[in-house]
């Protein structure tokens, strides 16, 4: 793990929390809505629930408290191998709430500006474009979390396309993560790391595929400039210079990553109500927490990890099950490897009334 740990707290270049949206509001609407008919969206089984009306999903209150319970219960599990003699060892199952995983984020995204600062040295810039999308509805209730979501991101392809026009001929890698408001909805901050110098209005385009593709993204949200001509919706920044005392952002690979770091060492269950319902919302729906471009991914990966390994040595442990108390001694709950990597999931459906009913 890297020495250097996570901020504390920050604020975000470019922040425009939901203050209208309360926490009992928030809480109380379904983590997504019912269809007119037929199926709707797919969820993890633990936030649906039958009904008269069919499949339903639970208020994002109710999905928050599952999520916590699930939490709670896989910091206690563990994942059961076992080798060709009979030979048992266990570890902590994987999930990507954990102060571990996030913080092996955050130490990957230094990692990623560590290296473009390598290759490009002074002529590193980078920009931050934000991308958001309304959480309330024409009557201006809370949205479902889900269906926010996925207008939110349902812009990405179009948005990918205008940065690689804007930047064509030029060398530049992305990062984009998702961070939630003060309300728990998420909105995405865009990462452009380029080799040589940029301006906020080229990422007009961009934003303007976002506001093409989002239904719910509004224009006033999404400005380059201010009425007062200050940089808004777009930050850009050059390195900075260390030795001269630069004031460029030192690295906003890391700073994105903080988001997903958040309070060092704490855990899921410990953070904050908002991001509690955020993470919920990204659990139920197994929703991507960051999109690197591959070239930031291939920087992010660790020295000397290339993802092959001993593949020998791999096959000779297979999973044989669960130690729910983290202890081999006590209870083993025997699975098969296909059961430990699956998660129950759910499509939302509406009942059709009987004929005549």
């Amino acid at each position: 793990m890297s020495s250097q740990s996570a901020p504390h707290s920050r604020q975000p270049l470019n922040y425009r929390a939901d203050g209208q949206i309360d926490a009992a509001g928030a809480s109380n609407v379904r983590m997504a809505k019912l269809p007119d008919e037929g199926f709707g969206e797919e969820l993890r089984e633990e936030v649906t629930f039958d009904s008269l009306r069919g499949v339903e999903a639970v208020p994002w209150g109710e999905a928050t408290e599952r999520f916590g319970e699930w939490y709670d219960g896989q910091r206690d599990t563990k994942i059961v191998i076992e080798n060709q003699l009979g030979e048992r060892s266990a570890f902590r199952t994987p999930n990507r709430f954990t102060p571990e995983y996030r913080e092996m984020l955050y130490a990957k995204a230094q990692s990623l500006e560590r290296g473009l600062r390598e290759r490009w040295g002074r002529l590193l810039h980078t920009a931050m474009v934000t991308l958001t999308a309304s959480s309330t509805d024409a009557e201006g209730n809370p949205r479902p979390p889900v269906e926010h979501l996925n207008d939110l991101l349902g812009s990405w392809e179009a948005v990918r396309r205008a940065l690689s026009r804007v930047l064509d001929g030029r060398e530049w890698e992305y990062l984009a993560i998702l961070e939630p408001h003060a309300s728990g909805y998420a909105h995405v901050h865009l990462g452009v790391f380029v080799k040589g110098p940029v301006v906020a209005e080229q990422f007009r385009p961009v934003l303007d595929a976002h506001l093409r593709n989002c239904p719910t993204a509004t224009e006033d949200a999404h400005r380059v400039v201010d009425e007062d001509g200050e940089e808004d919706t777009v930050t850009v920044r050059q390195v900075a210079d260390r030795a001269n005392g630069g004031g460029g952002v030192e690295n906003l690979g890391a700073y994105l990553a903080a988001y997903m770091a958040g309070e060092y060492g704490e855990e899921a269950t410990e953070m904050p109500g908002h991001v509690q319902r955020f993470y919920a919302t990204l659990w139920a729906t197994g929703r991507q927490w960051f999109r690197p471009s591959n070239g930031a991914q291939e920087l992010m990966q660790p020295d000397g990890d290339d993802g092959d390994g001993d593949q020998e040595e791999i096959e000779e442990w297979r999973v044989v099950g669960l130690a729910p108390n983290g202890d081999l001694d006590e209870e083993v709950i025997e699975i098969t490897p296909e059961q430990a990597g699956g998660v129950p999931r759910r499509k939302l459906k509406r009942e059709q009334p009987p004929p005549g009913g």
